[in-house]
């Protein structure tokens, strides 16, 4: 444990050395948060939510769309021990696989989890955003999201072969997720086989995770399917990650 922490101590530190990805990653979404909201007061008001303001979707999606924008931090960890032929020295130094990879994604499940908490925040604070349910059924969702973001990142190291593919994979796999999933339009106002396939999507479960404690004021017991379903997709993707690295073990990667 003690050497996976050095890992992600190591991580921090470039983080802090070039700290403009993760500040793009809070001032992007707390941007776009304020221009959509009035958009979204209509929406919810056909969807029969009356007293609403628009952040209670705005606020959720676009943690939601960042949170998953957030696992390029994993991927350009390992790219980046490749670009420094240090990649290599870590496979054998005394460091575990699951010491090294531990180390890799704990820095963005903790990121993850601190920019949720900024943007609801930002959102209590500066937009009106009411929580009708459980702080702690919010929390709860917020966690299971962190967690199926860093194994989704997991997964892209295994498939990708360099930095740009990962990058591309990430983003055009987000795209089509917050696009059926419904963050940026609900999936009620949608054609119906597009809420179909909406099910097959992580940012479909924690969209709806939120919105039941935010509008439906939901507790714990309330958002356990979805913490289920978003569990269930985090342990896919490691499943899949881990079945490619065993596959490929030499595999290299190039920049």
């Amino acid at each position: 444990m003690n050497r996976a922490l050095t890992v992600a101590r190591h991580d921090l530190l470039w983080l802090r050395r070039e700290p403009a990805p993760v500040i793009t990653m809070l001032l992007t979404p707390a941007l776009l948060m304020f221009f959509i909201k009035p958009l979204y007061a209509g929406a919810l008001d056909r969807l029969g939510y009356r007293g609403v303001s628009g952040a209670e979707l705005a606020v959720p999606g676009m943690t939601v769309m960042f949170s998953f924008f957030m696992a390029g931090l994993v991927t350009e960890s390992v790219f980046r021990e490749h670009g420094l032929n240090t990649w290599a020295r870590l496979r054998v130094s005394p460091l575990r696989d699951t010491e090294l990879m531990t180390g890799k994604v704990a820095p963005c499940l903790a990121l993850v989890m601190a920019q949720s908490c900024v943007l609801f925040l930002l959102g209590r604070t500066l937009m009106d955003l009411r929580v009708r349910g459980s702080l702690l059924a919010l929390l709860a969702v917020m966690a299971a999201l962190s967690a199926c973001v860093v194994a989704f990142s997991f997964l892209l190291c295994a498939v990708a072969r360099t930095r740009r593919q990962a990058f591309a994979y990430e983003r055009v796999t987000t795209l089509v997720w917050v696009i059926l999933g419904g963050t940026l339009v609900p999936t009620e106002l949608m054609a119906d086989w597009v809420g179909s396939l909406a099910r097959f999507t992580p940012v479909y479960w924690a969209s709806h995770g939120y919105r039941e404690v935010i509008l439906n004021g939901e507790g714990v017991a309330g958002v356990l399917p979805h913490i289920g379903v978003l569990c269930a997709f985090a342990a896919l993707f490691v499943a899949l990650a881990v079945w490619r690295f065993d596959g490929e073990a030499d595999k290299q990667h190039w920049d």
